[in-house]
């Protein structure tokens, strides 16, 4: 039940009855969300689900974000534990833009507790600009760590494990990431910058959207085009039927089209080359 090269579906704590569902696919796992995450993960346990399964507080976002040199709470780390979470992840505050105190404070914590995995809500000049001092400094302390990358320029993937993604999520596993997770909605797929501007309405469940392998992009559900699909969600129909579909509809055939890629990043000999292709044949569609 280990993590290695896993594609783990991250929803929220209030997802816990229609989890199970989205990351029933060999390779998959579950990312619970939020200060319920842990009990998430003990109920999913208890109902027999056996997958890779992790719980981030997600500190690091909104309005009311902690800063990185913020206490970790050591009661976070035992109750993943209790709860059968595969590894612990630290309730880690927000690294931002030259932070170098935050970085260290929150790796400095996490190497206190045994296979406890360090996450890193990082500002996104850290995978830019900053990007050898950010590799150095995780390579020089040794934690297991995970990246949440906030908003910001498109930067070359990063060889570490990634949290709240999108589609960057299959390119970090494609440069040698341990493993990742996509968020299911747009709030689980960003760490937006605060102050920001909601994007997009929302609708009872959440704003929808599907994911379009031939473009490698999300798109709301209202903005599908002709094309069709062919997974077991949609059956080969137009893509644009998912705009009358249920969040949780469209959210499967999300998780059925992206572990098909995943299963195809995983058969691949040339795992980057095989990225570049696949992102240069989509840069048309979009």
């Amino acid at each position: 039940m280990d993590l290695h090269e896993r594609l783990l579906v991250q929803v929220s704590a209030r997802d816990v009855y229609d989890a199970a569902a989205l990351a029933g696919h060999p390779g998959s796992g579950l990312v619970f969300t939020g200060q319920a995450a842990h009990d998430a993960v003990r109920m999913v346990r208890r109902h027999g689900y056996d997958g890779p399964l992790l719980a981030d507080r997600r500190r690091y976002a909104g309005s009311a974000r902690v800063r990185g040199t913020a206490r970790l709470s050591p009661d976070w780390i035992a109750d993943q534990v209790e709860a059968g979470a595969t590894a612990p992840l630290t309730d880690s505050g927000y690294v931002g833009e030259g932070d170098h105190e935050a970085l260290h404070t929150i790796l400095e914590q996490a190497i206190q507790w045994e296979n406890t995995i360090a996450v890193l809500p990082v500002h996104a000049r850290w995978v830019i600009e900053d990007r050898r001092t950010l590799l150095r400094t995780v390579n020089d302390y040794g934690a297991p760590v995970a990246l949440v990358v906030e908003d910001g320029p498109p930067y070359r993937p990063v060889p570490l494990p990634l949290l709240s993604a999108g589609v960057e999520a299959l390119a970090a596993l494609a440069y040698g990431a341990g493993w990742a997770a996509v968020g299911v909605r747009e709030v689980l797929r960003h760490l937006y910058p605060e102050p920001h501007e909601m994007r997009g309405g929302w609708r009872r469940g959440g704003a929808r959207s599907a994911f379009v392998p031939e473009s490698l992009e999300f798109v709301p559900v209202e903005r599908l085009g002709e094309g069709t699909c062919g997974c077991s969600t949609c059956h080969g129909r137009p893509l644009r039927h998912l705009a009358g579909a249920e969040e949780l509809v469209v959210n499967t055939h999300n998780a059925k089209v992206l572990h098909r890629l995943h299963n195809r990043l995983l058969r691949s000999t040339h795992r980057e080359q095989w990225w570049r292709e696949l992102t240069d044949a989509a840069a048309p569609a979009r």
